[in-house]
């Protein structure tokens, strides 16, 4: 008797899905054994040669002062907490640096483009020198430039709000809070879900009646008209949850008092990486929009939109396909580069990691650091990837 072996009338050894499985499955079962061996060479090598490893430390007082932190933080504090406050630095300079550098490098991305000779070769000089001059240089003159500035009353100063100086940093205006800010907040997360729920009705509305609905104008006056509700609300029942804290400088050396400061390491890292940063972003959108055809441009001007709204409407919108993917792997590599930090004394993870290794297992704090990094990287290609997905599939 003849067994016959078949999916959906096929022999499975001819089936290109069955196939493609078994070929996924076996690859994925030697990835899995490869690792596990080189877990276990590690792991003897670690024992073998009376590494110190293990995670018991991380319970213990890191007992070492960390000098820039968002979080409250204390000597006194375990080494868990001082990893997770490296962390929130690293993602702070992360977020803010990739906000800007991509601001920064649309810009500067579309002026190249821009009819006025000057200020295109203005644009792809810039472009040329930053994306050439490696990161940790263009760090080092960043932090000695603004070392060199003059102390707080004899330095920058703009607006009489801004003071930037060789002893305190940068000081700019900060909003404090006063009055139950975190429940007024509360408030703002609510009106921003209101303006989500108002977006996607008037893009239905649009789509049903053809008429033009404005989702997003819509949207951004339901934000800004439930927190300015709110806002009156709590200035009608007592004082506002915010004001405006504007430093100035005070005592004998002219500190600052007031506002927000950051050290002159942290503003010379977010300046080094946002600068280098938006070069090669720059390019990717000078490419991305010379990917759209000339007859998009030449078709909405005949429309008879203007320049700025050809590329909002038009250009802009179809060179995202090309954009996204390159611009996820920048914002890696801004995230990457921020463990520079340790070359100019800022507390980031790698610098605070650096400083464990002389009371706690280096090859545990290491692991530990990869992890943190890869779990950023991670989260950075997830939502790039869906934002990618979104614009292939709806257009924008």
């Amino acid at each position: 008797m003849r067994l016959s072996l078949t999916y959906q009338g096929i022999p499975i050894w001819r089936h290109s899905r069955i196939l493609s499985w078994t070929a996924q499955i076996v690859s994925g079962v030697l990835v899995v054994a490869a690792v596990a061996f080189f877990l276990s060479n590690v792991s003897s090598a670690i024992v073998q040669r009376d590494i110190p490893f293990g995670f018991s430390f991380l319970n213990r007082e890191y007992s070492t002062p960390i000098s820039e932190h968002l979080l409250p933080y204390e000597e006194s504090d375990t080494f868990a907490y001082a990893f997770l406050v490296a962390a929130t630095n690293t993602l702070m300079v992360s977020v803010v640096g990739v906000i800007l550098a991509t601001a920064l490098g649309i810009v500067v991305g579309a002026v190249q483009l821009s009819g006025n000779w000057v200020i295109s070769k203005v644009a792809t000089v810039y472009v040329e020198v930053f994306r050439n001059v490696p990161l940790i240089v263009q760090l080092f003159f960043w932090y000695i430039l603004l070392l060199g500035l003059p102390p707080v009353r004899e330095g920058i100063i703009l607006f009489n709000a801004i003071y930037l100086n060789n002893n305190a940093g940068l000081s700019f205006p900060w909003p404090e809070g006063q009055q139950r800010p975190g429940l007024w907040l509360l408030c703002v997360v609510l009106a921003i879900a209101l303006g989500v729920v108002t977006r996607v009705l008037l893009e239905r509305r649009e789509e049903r009646t053809g008429r033009p609905s404005y989702p997003w104008l819509g949207a951004i006056g339901v934000i800004i008209a439930g927190s300015l509700v709110a806002w009156l609300v709590w200035v009608a029942i007592g004082d506002a949850p915010y004001v405006m804290s504007v430093p100035a400088p005070e005592g004998r050396f002219g500190h600052p008092a007031g506002g927000y400061t950051i050290s002159i390491e942290l503003t010379a890292l977010l300046v080094g990486l946002i600068i280098y940063t938006a070069a090669f972003i720059a390019e990717i959108v000078r490419g991305g929009l010379q990917s759209v055809s000339r007859g998009q441009s030449e078709a909405s001007r005949s429309l008879g939109l203007g320049t700025m709204q050809t590329l909002r409407f038009v250009t802009f919108p179809q060179a995202l396909r090309v954009i996204v993917p390159p611009l996820i792997s920048q914002y890696l590599n801004l995230t990457k580069n921020s463990s520079l930090a340790l070359a100019i004394g800022y507390a980031d993870l790698t610098s605070v990691a650096k400083t464990m290794t002389q009371t706690a297992p280096a090859v545990t704090i290491f692991l530990i650091i990869m992890g943190i990094y890869l779990l950023y990287s991670l989260a950075y290609s997830l939502i790039g990837n869906l934002y990618n997905r979104h614009i292939q599939f709806t257009g924008g």
